[in-house]
Parts: C-alpha cells; sequence; structure tokens
C-alpha cells in the first residue's frame, strides 16, 4: 500500500536563475556554466522534496534573437564545475546527476520581446540537502549568443514541494 507524505510546506518558488548569460556562448551540444541553489528548510536545514514545475525563458537586453532552445537541463546534488561551452561532464559527475528536464523547440511560446516553455510532466525528487545544482545542454542548432554584439539570456524558475 503506497504511503501518503505530508508536504512540510506548500509549495515554494525557487526564484529566477540564470543558465546562460549575457555574453556566454554556447554551441550546439555545449553546457551552460553549473548554477547552484538553496533548498534548505528553516535555519538552513537540508530538505527533501520533490519539483513539480519548471518554466524556462529566453530574452534579450538590446541585441540578438528570440529562440526556442532545445535541450536538456541537468539537476544534480553536487556542483559539476562546468563552464559555460564546455562539451561534457566528467564521469565523476555523472552519478550525482538526480534529475534532467527535456525542453523542446515546441515547448516554447515566442514573441517579439521573449519567449518561455513550462515543464510540467517531468517531476524531480531530490534527498535532503541544501543546494541542489544545475547546468543546462543546448541540443538546438542554434547557438545563443554566437554573435559578438548578441545579448540573449537563458533563465528558468522551479517550484517544488518540500518533505523535510
Amino acid at each position: 500500500m503506497p504511503r501518503l507524505m505530508q508536504p512540510f510546506a506548500g509549495v515554494q518558488e525557487l526564484g529566477l536563475t540564470e543558465l546562460i548569460g549575457i555574453g556566454e556562448t554556447v554551441d550546439q551540444n555545449d553546457y551552460s556554466g553549473s548554477v547552484s541553489a538553496d533548498v534548505s528548510g528553516p535555519n538552513s536545514t537540508p530538505a527533501s522534496g520533490v519539483f513539480e514545475q519548471f518554466t524556462f525563458y529566453q530574452t534579450t537586453d538590446d541585441n540578438g534573437a528570440m529562440l526556442s532552445p532545445a535541450g536538456t537541463r541537468f539537476v544534480l546534488d553536487a556542483d559539476p564545475a562546468v563552464s559555460s561551452g564546455d562539451t561534457a561532464l566528467a564521469a565523476a559527475e555523472w552519478p550525482t546527476v538526480i534529475g534532467q528536464v527535456d525542453v523542446k523547440a515546441v515547448d516554447w511560446r515566442v514573441d517579439d520581446n521573449g519567449s518561455s516553455a513550462t515543464i510540467t510532466d517531468t517531476p524531480i525528487w531530490f534527498h535532503g540537502l541544501a543546494t541542489l545544482y544545475f547546468t543546462f545542454k543546448l541540443t538546438s542548432a542554434t547557438s545563443i549568443n554566437s554573435a559578438a554584439d548578441d545579448d540573449e539570456q537563458l533563465e528558468f524558475n522551479g517550484w517544488y514541494v518540500r518533505y523535510s
């Protein structure tokens, strides 16, 4: 019989988190730099939980194209120490991947000022820890910040429930 779990707290918001910043060139099959996010509970205690929704945002500050970048956003429990433009994770980093979220070009809604893609069908569970790490592997043929004056950026937000 499945065990019902009572969430520790209501839905939590991770906050807008940058994956690819202005001036960071990421080509097809390259990774973004790793970023960290605090998911700790009260008094900075380690927390466990599940991400229920991720929304991705692509914008430019002035120059660059509105893109629909396809790729995979990896969630890790240790810092993979990748930089924008790296082409691989180290062998020792793969066991720290606790989940991944695929974003396809058809997931994006685009207009002249920005684009977003919301993924709700890929829950990512995480064990008791204070910090999660993220990186994005671009699989689109179109690079982000491919021209010298491009100022495209890729960000995301996540909503999760904490269980401890």
